[in-house]
């Protein structure tokens, strides 16, 4: 049960000081009278969270550095806990006030003015029968002209297990943020994944979500260019097989001066998975000159499946610039064809088109053996 009980609880374990308690129990009435979203489209019913664990088997992996400050536990200053509550992200709010209050996993991670980190911090959130519940709260905050990248990879070991995950990112002027989120989990699991960012002037988040597994995948990235020249790119690529169901969402708020932001997600879809895009580029009043594109383009391999695809531009400025598209079809038969007449089997060909389609955003990934495991991922699931 969350209930109060189990938050006074958590909040006496992790001696949260007076202060900071006002906050959860503010956040903790909130969640009392939201409700779990229904996710229509994709037919999602049950949305029932597990009883509360505890989770121990997060591993973080740095390379110290000078100005570099790695807390794992969950743990955000109140600074930017009143930034964040000015924005609207998440999944739903229920599963955003569900990880913010009852985080059982997380970290803190400052990057000091001025620090770059050359080298990626990887936390790996492995999941397990002795681990099913994962409920990770991560801050990340990044000082003027620093810059750093971080790979969240979560997994399990076949087990049926629920993760809800948040990613808060504040990037200062001119910082440089790259985030990769890798998950791969069975069929009978559930991925519920949040990230906001908020950036200064001259900022720039980049983002590359891969998804490959889970039976229920719902994922909301939420970007907010407040200032001028901010940046942010979006580059993801899933997959969705048996009866897998995925509710994929982007928004990017432009409200600075000279904003620019680019969303690409490409997906290959097989058996009877369900999946829906929703795209939302927000123009607000003021922000002259900015830009803004979104791309979606799915691959059906089979009859069975359902892709629904809701690109849109808000605008509330005249002087700005926003395209969207969404394609969704099968393997270009004249790609097919090319292929097969050198060779390729008919499996083969697909498997070569959809690996070449999601190449551009493997090659970004900041680890060699990271893309090689992601190869190997996307090939087993292709030729299943």
């Amino acid at each position: 049960m969350y209930d109060r009980a189990l938050l006074n609880r958590l909040m006496n374990e992790n001696k949260i000081d007076e202060k900071k308690q006002l906050t959860y129990k503010t956040n903790f009435e909130a969640f009392e009278k939201s409700e779990f979203p229904s996710w229509k489209r994709v037919k999602i019913k049950d949305t029932t969270v597990p009883d509360y664990t505890s989770y121990n088997n997060e591993k973080f992996f740095y390379q110290k550095v000078e100005g570099l400050n790695v807390l794992p536990r969950p743990y955000q200053p109140e600074a930017l806990t009143s930034r964040f509550a000015e924005k609207a992200y998440g999944p739903s709010e229920k599963h955003r006030l569900l990880t913010e209050v009852f985080a059982n996993s997380g970290s803190f991670i400052e990057v000091n003015e001025g620090v770059v980190v050359d080298e990626p911090i990887i936390l790996q959130m492995a999941m397990n029968k002795e681990n099913p519940l994962l409920l990770d709260h991560h801050t990340l905050q990044v000082g003027d002209n620093a810059s750093v990248t971080l790979v969240i990879d979560y997994s399990d070991d076949g087990s049926c297990v629920y993760q809800s995950s948040l990613v808060n990112i504040v990037a200062g002027k001119g910082a440089k943020v790259h985030v990769v989120k890798i998950q791969n989990l069975s069929a009978d699991s559930r991925h519920i994944f949040g990230a906001v960012s908020i950036l200064d002037r001259d900022a720039e988040v980049k983002y590359n979500s891969i998804d490959l597994g889970s039976g229920i995948s719902a994922t909301d990235y939420s970007t907010y260019l407040d200032d001028e020249n901010a940046v942010a790119f979006v580059d993801s690529i899933y997959i969705g097989d048996g009866q897998s169901k995925l509710d994929l969402g982007y928004n990017i708020y432009h409200n600075g001066r000279r904003t620019e932001s680019d969303i690409q997600v490409k997906g290959a879809l097989l058996d009877q998975a369900r999946k829906v895009f929703r795209g939302n580029l927000n123009f607000a009043k003021g922000a002259k000159k900015a830009r803004g594109s979104e791309q979606e383009f799915v691959i059906l391999l089979d009859k069975r499946v359902r892709a629904d695809s809701i690109p849109a531009l808000l605008c509330d400025e005249d002087d700005v610039q926003g395209e969207h598209a969404a394609s969704a079809g099968q393997v270009d038969a004249n790609k097919l064809f090319y292929l097969m007449s050198r060779g390729f089997t008919l499996k083969e060909a697909k498997e070569l088109i959809i690996m070449a389609s999601f190449a551009p955003v493997i090659e970004q990934l900041p680890i060699e053996g990271l893309k090689e495991r992601i190869h190997t991922i996307v090939g087993e699931k292709l030729t299943q």
